[in-house]
């Protein structure tokens, strides 16, 4: 919801449409952003301005997200069987480390690649692959996991091991992740323990 209302402050700010529902919002939301606001009718000399409206939007709304429920203990155990952890994510990084440090993460991560840490998003495999560089790590040992069609397409092409979330809440329907045929579908985080 961050995200949806955020974006939505940003278009009616500078007197673009609104998009009316988060699902909506999941259904139309694509990676990379520039291409979505394209596709919402932003023109390429406002892309940049929206983008930073949004950023500007964005705390006023975080108190929104929310984090599984299973997340610290499932980060615990693999944590526990000296399973290196990093994230991968096209969000700016002081609203990363927010999250991270508001839910109590941050200490299960050896590696953290944000928007500003690499010059492309996903679907580029850039970012993962940023990602298992800072951890000493091979893609085909490592596996990404994600609730976006994007999330598996980045994860296919930098050579890792996908892994589909699918659960009430996800970002995109399974239909649209099983497109990109992920080589496991978990429904909570407590699932990976079976994989890893």
């Amino acid at each position: 919801a961050t995200v949806w209302t955020a974006n939505n402050d940003a278009y009616s700010f500078f007197g673009y449409k609104t998009i009316s529902s988060i699902e909506e919002f999941k259904t139309r939301f694509g990676l990379p952003v520039a291409k979505f606001h394209r596709s919402n009718g932003i023109t390429e000399e406002m892309i940049d301005m929206v983008e930073t409206k949004y950023r500007e939007r964005y705390p006023l709304h975080q108190h929104l997200i929310r984090v599984f429920p299973e997340a610290g203990g499932t980060l615990s155990e693999l944590k526990s069987r000296d399973v290196k952890l990093g994230i991968a994510s096209n969000i700016p990084k002081d609203f990363l480390a927010e999250h991270l440090h508001r839910f109590e993460l941050s200490e299960y991560f050896g590696a953290i690649t944000a928007q500003e840490d690499c010059n492309e998003q996903k679907p580029s495999p850039k970012p993962i692959l940023t990602t298992l560089f800072k951890l000493n790590a091979k893609p085909g040992s490592a596996a990404y996991i994600g609730d976006m069609e994007e999330d598996m397409i980045a994860g296919k092409k930098a050579g890792v091991h996908t892994i589909a979330m699918d659960r009430e809440g996800a970002y995109q329907p399974i239909s649209r992740l099983k497109r990109h045929s992920p080589d496991y579908v978990i429904k909570v985080l407590d699932d990976l323990l079976q994989i890893v």
